[in-house]
């Protein structure tokens, strides 16, 4: 539900991105898909990834490859690659913010007080009902963001190769409590308003609303007496990469390892928000979500194994953020009491999975699992992923991609993908589109080969 705390937070850069995120029911940290190509294969990338996007998914991926860095020409340059997934209802919590519905309410609610005309009246009528079907849209959804901007660089070798990359990763989510009471507070307005503005007059329609009258005999602002709340939490991981691997022979089998380690800035964010709280400082009110932000450095790193099988098959082991982190969040003293609050603490937890796929120059199919349920931020639902992708190749420029994502839990809708990748002379460029239920991802990313 837009409030004016929540409307001013936005006016803060990263709070803005993170508080996409109001009023929403959140997801676990998947595994996270980080390119187009993987977007529009379902997340299917841990053992048919390319090499450029070995270090996001598979570091062992790199060493692949039987071709010095001069002859082989596969190095790789993306920037940027932009991945955003996002839920219907996140989209419709972000509208009711740009459109500022609360503060029309207290707009038009003012202008009746001053002059209770049935135009007045129609137009508090009016904003009452927006604001209600915002309440609507977002009451009780699963709403979610999950987005990545980044740029990779990566260079195979023979049986060897590198990697580096910097990127961001903003996830989020929370919990709405959207309060039967501000619902029919809500239907009070429209239902009392909507008799003045057909001709009724004011003084009987306030004598079977008293609840909204004040002791001056005006219309209350119901903005400032709201009881919805939402727990949010949000997670802005800013990672520093460097992937290496190297393959090795045994007997008839080939099989690579890699690693990924990585220096992370973790922006964590959790709070409680009252729909109330701050709405008598304009200046507090811009600060109350980001107040809670509290800024870690650390350090983590990814594994991957794989191994390739009659030359085509290919099996991988994954273990994504392989050290467990908690990051606390910074909590303001109770606005009413004084008293302080506890810190809350947001967690990056570890993520194994389980590839297996069949790779040739023109077509190429996977599957990926994770092995275990993703662990919650806060105290959102956790998320399995299985995906499903393929990829089949044209003239040696142009590949067309599908997928496909399902989460275990059963607690989130399936998705389907499809994407294309284009390569003109030194020049490549991806796109892929998924969705499935309420869920829209989307993705781009621009490179060049050298």
């Amino acid at each position: 539900m837009p409030s004016t705390t929540r409307i001013n937070l936005l006016r803060h850069p990263l709070a803005a991105t993170c508080l996409t995120l109001m009023s929403m029911p959140g997801m676990a940290i998947s595994y996270g898909v980080y390119d187009s190509r993987a977007l529009a294969m379902g997340g299917s990338a841990t053992a048919i990834g390319s090499h450029a996007q070995a270090a996001f998914y598979n570091p062992a991926l790199l060493a692949f490859h039987d071709k010095e860095e001069e002859a082989g020409r596969d190095g790789r340059v993306y920037l940027p690659s932009i991945v955003v997934q996002v839920s219907d209802a996140t989209e419709a919590a972000v509208d009711a913010i740009d459109d500022e519905l609360d503060t029309q309410l207290s707009s038009a609610i003012n202008a009746f007080n001053a002059a209770p005309t049935t135009e007045s009246a129609g137009q508090v009528a009016a904003s009452a009902q927006d604001l209600s079907d915002a309440l609507g849209d977002i009451a009780n959804q699963d709403l979610n963001i999950d987005s990545f901007i980044g740029f990779t660089i990566s260079e195979p070798s023979n049986r060897e190769g590198g990697a580096f990359y910097f990127g961001t990763r903003l996830i989020g989510g929370g919990l709405a409590n959207v309060t039967d009471a501000d619902s029919a507070l809500l239907d009070d307005y429209i239902d009392s308003m909507n008799q003045v503005a057909a001709g009724a007059d004011p003084a009987i329609v306030a004598a079977q609303y008293p609840q909204l009258i004040n002791s001056n005999g005006q219309l209350i602002d119901p903005t400032s007496t709201l009881t919805s709340n939402a727990d949010i939490s949000a997670l802005a991981i800013s990672e520093w990469g460097m992937a290496m691997a190297k393959q090795f022979e045994w007997r008839d089998y080939t099989f690579a390892v890699g690693i990924t380690p990585k220096l992370m800035r973790v922006d964590a964010f959790r709070d409680t928000a009252d729909f109330n709280d701050s709405l008598d400082s304009a200046e507090e009110g811009v600060d109350e979500f980001s107040d809670t932000q509290a800024t870690h450095i650390t350090l983590n790193a990814d594994f991957g194994v794989a191994a390739i099988i009659k030359e085509r098959y290919r099996v991988s082991l994954t273990l994504k953020d392989a050290f467990e982190k908690s990051f606390t969040t910074t909590q303001e003293p109770d606005p009413v009491t004084g008293e302080p609050a506890p810190d809350l603490s947001v967690t990056l937890s570890s993520r194994s999975r389980l590839g297996v796929g069949y790779v040739n120059e023109k077509f190429s199919v996977g599957l990926d699992y994770d092995l275990g349920e993703a662990k919650p931020m806060a105290n959102e639902t956790g998320t399995q992923e299985l995906s499903l992708g393929a990829e089949y190749v044209l003239w040696d420029s142009l590949a067309l991609r599908a997928g496909y994502r399902s989460d275990q839990t059963g607690l989130r809708d399936n998705l389907i993908g499809g994407g294309l990748g284009y390569r003109w002379k030194r020049f490549v460029v991806d796109i892929a589109y998924a969705s499935g239920g309420d869920y829209r991802s989307g993705g781009l990313q621009l490179g060049w080969t050298f």
